[in-house]
């Protein structure tokens, strides 16, 4: 059994070489990977259009748009979601000072274990 299998992940990031990393890691891990959107409206069509399990966000996006709209309709909706950006952590708000945060570079791996284990919470709760 994949550690994330049948999970549907959204994945919000501006680059795109990221992206598609994160999409095969995320297949890899038996994920069903949904984006990656570029955008906080392409991420907000996204969570409209399918129901998302867990989540990954960059926090600049393209134009220099913030992710933190996403990321409180996320919390707002119960669902599991972590950041991935070469950002400081400085510009975290509190409200989600508490999700996991992985520095560019990452490892896509260590995100899916983290993704896995807060499923995994979610699921046993």
């Amino acid at each position: 059994m994949a550690l994330l299998d049948d999970r549907k992940i959204l994945i919000v990031e501006n680059d795109p070489t990221i992206g598609l990393d994160l999409r095969a890691t995320l297949m890899a891990a038996g994920a069903t990977p949904v984006g990656p959107a570029n955008s906080v409206d392409g991420a907000f069509a996204l969570i409209a259009d399918h129901a998302i399990d867990a989540a990954i966000l960059d926090i600049r996006l393209y134009q220099d748009e913030l992710v933190f709209p996403v990321a409180d309709t996320l919390q707002a909706l119960r669902v599991p979601y972590v950041f991935a950006s070469g950002r400081s952590t400085a510009l975290m708000p509190l409200r989600h000072g508490d999700r996991p945060f992985f520095d560019k570079p990452f490892r896509a791996e260590e995100i899916v274990k983290a993704l896995s284990e807060m499923l995994s919470r979610e699921s046993a709760a």
